[in-house]
């Protein structure tokens, strides 16, 4: 059985992370901007944020949070860490539990000044916390 992946976040470093898994398991990403959504399934290029850079056409995007979190067995977080708490307050009604959550997301959360993996833990304990970090060189 392979891993199904969901990504949340459709900037430059979620859609090349994405992009990298979907060659080796299912992964939808999500993203709210719609025109970025359509943008990956149609045309399989993010424009808005990797003008130019071919998409793998099995890489397939939603604006449907629970299509993407509810059925995956890794949920991989690459929103900006600004709205990071929000995204994963909406993500956890729809995340089956123990479910492993990675972070793709650099910095802190400015009202509290803990890094994301400490949200995770805070936001949905009990789940298997990572990180997947470095220098963002997306394009």
């Amino acid at each position: 059985m392979r891993l199904k992946v969901g990504l949340l976040g459709g900037g430059s470093w979620g859609t090349t992370v994405a992009s990298v898994v979907s060659r080796n398991a299912p992964i939808t990403l999500w993203a709210r901007d719609a025109e970025t959504v359509d943008d990956i399934n149609t045309h399989h290029e993010n424009r808005k944020y990797l003008p130019g850079i071919a998409l793998p056409p099995v890489l397939r995007a939603t604006n449907d949070m629970a299509e993407v979190v509810a059925g995956a067995d890794v949920l991989v977080m690459g929103v900006p860490s600004h709205s990071f708490r929000a995204v994963l307050e909406e993500a956890k009604t729809h995340l089956r539990p123990w479910v492993p959550v990675i972070s793709l997301t650099k910095g802190l959360e400015l009202s509290s000044g803990k890094r994301m993996t400490e949200l995770i833990e805070e936001v949905l304990p009990g789940h298997p916390v990572g990180v997947l970090t470095g220098p963002n060189l997306a394009r």
